[in-house]
């Protein structure tokens, strides 16, 4: 008699090295510098099939972005997005709402494009289920703010066990894909098993967004940040 067959490992990762960049030397420019990277890879990645993915998922936006690693882009991301942000002008760097405008803004053309979306979660659970969802239908990465919400990363891959995400159905995560701008971090690429995403070192874990210096109304979306993100788990999500 044959031995049952064990759950399915699924993974994915477009992680594109050409696609990276660093912040450095600007410690305040993580967010444009994501950004840009996520950009990238969404250049790199873009072939008319994966603006037209199968199994009757919509088509996705075309971007204009082309691909590029220059510091003077990251800077003039940084300004465009504390330019359109909902954070104190005071703060140093941008806020989830800056990084998903400047997403839209120089991707598709249109701070109103709604290619990227923000998104908050009540737990760690359920924000890292989305990440794994977004990813796996759209191949697009996912921007998460770490450190207590105070730096970002992006998500360009990950594990599983189980069901396939793409369906939306029951999957175990194993571990993901992180990447992080600042060059002393040394993360390229690197996976992460879950439990290490959840509660491993702070440059690592993946823990609510405790910033709370975000008080004005966003144009887009008219949430005030700190009310929508405050004490949950908050990704910057591709629009599915």
């Amino acid at each position: 008699m044959a031995a049952a067959a064990g759950p399915v490992t699924r993974t994915l990762d477009v992680y594109d090295s050409r696609a990276a960049l660093y912040q450095d030397p600007d410690k305040l420019a993580c967010t444009s510098a994501a950004a840009q990277m996520m950009l990238n890879v969404v250049a790199y990645e873009a072939t008319a099939e994966y603006f037209a993915p199968p199994d009757g998922l919509a088509a996705l936006p075309v971007p204009r972005w082309r691909p590029d690693t220059s510091h003077e882009t990251t800077e003039a991301m940084l300004a465009y997005e504390r330019s359109n942000m909902t954070m104190l002008a005071a703060s140093a760097g941008s806020d989830p709402h800056g990084w998903r405008n400047a997403l839209n803004y120089f991707g598709w053309g249109s701070i109103k494009a709604g290619a990227y979306e923000d998104a908050a979660y009540p737990s760690f659970d359920a924000a890292a289920r989305a990440v794994v969802v977004a990813l796996a239908q759209s191949r697009r990465p996912v921007g998460i703010l770490a450190r207590d919400g105070g730096h970002a990363q992006l998500v360009t891959g990950f594990a599983v066990s189980g069901g396939d995400p793409r369906a939306g159905g029951e999957f175990t995560i194993l571990g993901v894909y992180v990447t992080d701008p600042l060059q002393s971090a040394a993360m390229r690429d690197a996976f992460v098993t879950l439990d290490t995403w959840r509660s491993g070192a702070a440059t690592i874990r993946f823990a609510p967004y405790l910033q709370n210096d975000s008080p004005f109304r966003d144009a887009i979306d008219g949430q005030a940040g700190t009310a929508e993100w405050y004490g949950k788990w908050v990704i910057i999500e591709p629009r599915l």
